[in-house]
C-alpha cells in the first residue's frame, strides 16, 4: 500500500489546547487528529486530557479504554467508516496488554509511549500476530502519518507504539524534543518498523546505526542498562532480515 503523505498540507486544527513546553504526548495526539477524520477518540486519562479540544467525540476512559473502545467498536454503524481510536500512555497499556493480545474488533490503539515505565521494547513486538503493529516516533511525523493512515484503511485491530520523548522524564531541554526522538531512532534504541503477517519491516533504515552513547549523553534521566547495545544489534539484525525481535 503507496501513501503519499505532505506534512506542511495537514488541516489546522482549531481550538487544540497548548500541553507542556517540548511535549511529545501532545504532539502525538495532534499529528492523529490532524491526519485521521471520522473518528471515535478514546482517550486513556492522562496529562493530555485537558487539552483535546478539537472538534471529534471522544470519551475519558482511564484505565479502561481498551475495554471501552471495544464496546464502541462493536456499537457503531460499519456504513459510516467511523474509526475507534485508543490514544493511552504506555502506563495503561502496560496494564491491558493482555486483553490487547486477543483483540479483534475494528481499532487503531496508539500508545503514547514517553517511557515512564523504564526504556524497553516495544510493545509492538508482544502484538505481532494482531492485523498490523508498528512503532514509529513523534520526531518522524511522516512516517507516523504513513502508519496511521495504513491503519485506518485496514479492518480489525491494529497497534502503533509511539515514542513521544518528554523534557520531564527524560531530562532535557523542552526545545530539543525532536533531536531527541531522532537521536533514538538512530542509534536503534527505537527503530521503526512495521509488523503484518507476522513479518517485520524496517521503516527507517539509517546507514548504520550511531553509537548508543549518543542517546545517553543526550538526556540524563532514562538509564541505559549494560548490555543494552548488544540487544540493539541482535534485534537490528532481526529486523533486516524480517523477523520480530
Amino acid at each position: 500500500m503507496s501513501i503519499d503523505v505532505n506534512v506542511q498540507e495537514l488541516k489546522p486544527l482549531k481550538n487544540f489546547g497548548d500541553g507542556c513546553p517540548g511535549c511529545g504526548t501532545i504532539l502525538g495526539l495532534k499529528l492523529l487528529l490532524q491526519s485521521l477524520d471520522n473518528i471515535v477518540l478514546v482517550n486513556a486519562t492522562s496529562s493530555v486530557t485537558p487539552f483535546i479540544k478539537a472538534n471529534v467525540p471522544f470519551i475519558h476512559a482511564g484505565l479502561n479504554a481498551a475495554a471501552v473502545a471495544r464496546g464502541v467498536a462493536r456499537s457503531l454503524d460499519k456504513k459510516t467508516g467511523t474509526k475507534v481510536v485508543v490514544y493511552a500512555g504506555d502506563g495503561t497499556t502496560s496494564a491491558s496488554i493482555a486483553s490487547l493480545i486477543n483483540s479483534t474488533e475494528d481499532i487503531i490503539y496508539v500508545c503514547a509511549n514517553d517511557q515512564s515505565n523504564g526504556m524497553g521494547s516495544s510493545y509492538a513486538t508482544q502484538l505481532s500476530h494482531t492485523g498490523y503493529a508498528a512503532t514509529a516516533c513523534v520526531a518522524y511525523p511522516q512516517d507516523y502519518i504513513i502508519k496511521l493512515k495504513k491503519a485506518a484503511a485496514m479492518s480489525g485491530f491494529k497497534f502503533i507504539d509511539l515514542l513521544c520523548p518528554c523534557p520531564v522524564v527524560w531530562g532535557y531541554e523542552a526545545s530539543n524534543t525532536m533531536e531527541i526522538g531522532r537521536v533514538a531512532v538512530e542509534t536503534g534504541v527505537w527503530p521503526l518498523y512495521e509488523i503484518e503477517n507476522s513479518t517485520a519491516n524496517l521503516t527507517k533504515r539509517p546507514n548504520r546505526l550511531e553509537p548508543l552513547e549518543h542517546f545517553t549523553q543526550a538526556q540524563k534521566k532514562i538509564a541505559i542498562k549494560s548490555g543494552v547495545q548488544e540487544k540493539i544489534n541482535k534485534n537490528w539484525k532481526l529486523l533486516t532480515e524480517g523477523r520480530v525481535p
